[in-house]
């Protein structure tokens, strides 16, 4: 009898289907279990939901289950025993519970001031909010319902505080959270409404009485409040408002976004500026239908008729030594009918357009000044060029460039550790000596380099001082003025602190400062001298308290200004206009 070979018979998996197989047996039990992950999380979040519905439908049962003039918050309005914050645990998940009651101005009726039998709390409006974390993340639902009185309407003992919030420029500001507090009356009230599209919290049946304080913020705005009399506040502008049985009392105030000030603080700068006043055509590489006249540049005149457009590209200006650019400034003439842009530009015959990725707005064109170049790098842009394109539509008419002026810093040296104050002109009233109590005072310490940067600052004009130290210069006006969600910079060349000084400021009428002014400071047994910086400031330390100083400043082109019986006591400023 022959058997077969039991060895040559046997037979199983190679390795590559064991693979395959546990590839397939893992994804299929991943599938499963990812499933059963997902079906598990939306059971229990369904049974999270289920459980603040619930929640939620207990705290409107309650509501329901009160008298009409029961229905109100603890330190609401209308006031009540309803908390308008709670917390619960149920079935091992902890809610929070929020309650909303407030008074509604039917429409039925007439509105506001509108309202035929003037009552504005026609009824009331009952809002439950529940929230709940589940996995990070905050989930809510809510519940709103309407309670109406049994009789008439009524606003007896009670009147309605409206408060309106406005941005800077005035325009209505929704969104903006207006708590209102009066821990005079009983019981207190401590309620927060949200402004609606026009700006507006209403505060419907709030108790007759006085001292209701009203503090108003946003998230990245500024705030705004009224203010109780204090001992160091005895006499404060914006106090707090009475509400008055079957009345309106309105509030207004202005709240806008926050901004930056930078401050740098320096020992020394050497500035260089690079002037172009149009006596003639020698500071332009090329021009075209365009000509200098009595000292302007001006569209070229053929046979009374102005050209309808032309140009000029000024002469680069390629400083030996660079640090930084500063600025341009320009003075002009632009009647209507007639346009001027300035651009920038590199290169010399082939003239490249400094792109608004570097520098925001060249594209466009420049009109006004002064034209912020300071942040143009300056291993980028070695040397510049700047463009002049005039143009009319009235063959009559010209626009008109005067001078035209390019600011760059060659050295600084900055000064580090220098505590810095900055007050803003906003008061909320006087004190005890009738001496004004200011809003906001923003203090800080340069650091190494001597930088100091001050977030969530309030639009305002700010006054900055330094202790211990005299301001030399200051090439941005001080004060400052800061606008909303701004970065405004500002550089301070400082020296040793002195008891009086003064720091003359020369400037044309349109703005433009004058450098290479001459400055003469004299008095019986005193006489001192200095010239101008490109900033247009000289500065004059260690002088005598008197009233008596004669004040002369020439700068070429224009008439000797002269004041007599100058004053200089503390830190003084004076200003000339030419």
């Amino acid at each position: 009898m022959v058997y077969p070979n039991s060895k040559n018979n046997k037979s199983g998996f190679s390795l590559v289907e064991v693979i395959i197989v546990s590839a397939i047996i893992t994804l299929f039990f991943g599938e499963l279990f990812g499933g059963l992950h997902y079906t598990l999380a939306l059971i229990t979040d369904s049974k999270a939901r289920l459980t603040a519905l619930s929640v939620a439908n207990d705290a409107m049962e309650y509501i329901h289950s009160l008298s009409y003039d029961a229905v109100g918050t603890v330190a609401g309005i209308p006031s009540g025993l309803i908390p308008q914050v709670s917390t619960s645990t149920l079935n091992g998940i902890e809610f929070e519970k929020r309650v909303l009651i407030e008074y509604v101005d039917a429409p039925a009726d007439g509105l506001g001031a509108a309202d035929s039998n003037s009552i504005t709390t026609d009824y009331k409006n009952a809002k439950v909010t529940v929230s709940w974390a589940h996995n990070g993340k905050t989930n809510q639902i809510f519940l709103v319902s309407t309670i109406t009185p049994r009789s008439i309407e009524s606003d007896v003992g009670g009147g309605t505080l409206k408060v309106k919030v406005f941005d800077s420029v005035a325009e209505p500001l929704p969104g903006a959270s207006v708590r209102v507090v009066n821990n005079t009356l009983s019981p207190n009230i401590d309620v927060t409404r949200t402004t609606d599209a026009s700006g507006i919290a209403l505060f419907s049946g709030a108790p007759a009485g006085a001292d209701y304080e009203i503090f108003v913020t946003a998230s990245g705005y500024s705030s705004e409040q009224t203010y109780m009399a204090t001992t160091a506040l005895p006499n404060p502008t914006s106090r707090p408002v009475a509400v008055l049985e079957a009345d309106v009392s309105t509030m207004n105030f202005f709240i806008d976004r926050l901004s930056t000030l930078s401050i740098t603080t320096l020992a020394d700068k050497t500035s260089q500026i690079v002037s172009e006043q149009f006596n003639d055509l020698s500071g332009v590489a090329t021009s075209s239908a365009v000509t200098a006249n009595a000292g302007s540049l001006v569209l070229t005149d053929v046979a009374g008729s102005y050209s309808p457009s032309g140009e000029a590209f000024l002469a680069s200006t390629s400083p030996a030594i660079l640090q930084q650019w500063n600025k341009v400034e320009i003075t002009s003439s632009i009647p209507i009918d007639t346009t001027l842009a300035l651009h920038l530009y590199t290169g010399t015959s082939t003239y490249i357009l400094v792109p608004d990725s570097a520098l925001p707005g060249n594209g466009v064109g420049f009109s006004s000044s002064p034209v912020d170049i300071s942040g143009l790098d300056v291993a980028t842009y070695p040397s510049l060029v700047i463009g002049a394109q005039l143009a009319t539509t009235n063959s009559t008419i010209t626009p008109a460039v005067d001078t035209i002026v390019i600011q760059y810093v060659e050295s600084e040296t900055p000064l580090g550790s220098v505590s810095l104050i900055a007050l803003g002109a906003k008061t909320i009233g006087t004190d005890a000596s009738s001496s004004p109590v200011y809003k906001t005072e923003l203090t800080g310490t340069s650091n190494g380099s001597g930088k100091l940067i001050l977030s969530d600052v309030e639009y305002d004009t700010y006054t900055i001082s330094a202790t211990g130290y005299d301001i030399r210069e200051a090439c941005q006006a001080n004060p400052v003025k800061v606008f909303p969600n701004t970065n405004t910079e500002l550089s301070l060349i400082l020296g040793s602190n002195t008891v009086n000084s003064l720091r003359v400021v020369a400037k044309t009428s349109l703005g433009t400062k004058l450098s290479d002014a001459t400055v003469t400071l004299s008095r019986p047994g005193f006489s001192a001298s200095g010239i101008t910086s490109p900033c247009g400031q000289v500065y004059f330390g260690s002088l005598t308290s008197a009233d008596d100083y004669e004040l002369s400043v020439s700068a070429i082109g224009y008439a000797i200004q002269t004041m007599g019986s100058t004053t200089v006591s503390g830190d003084t400023v004076k200003t000339v206009t030419f």
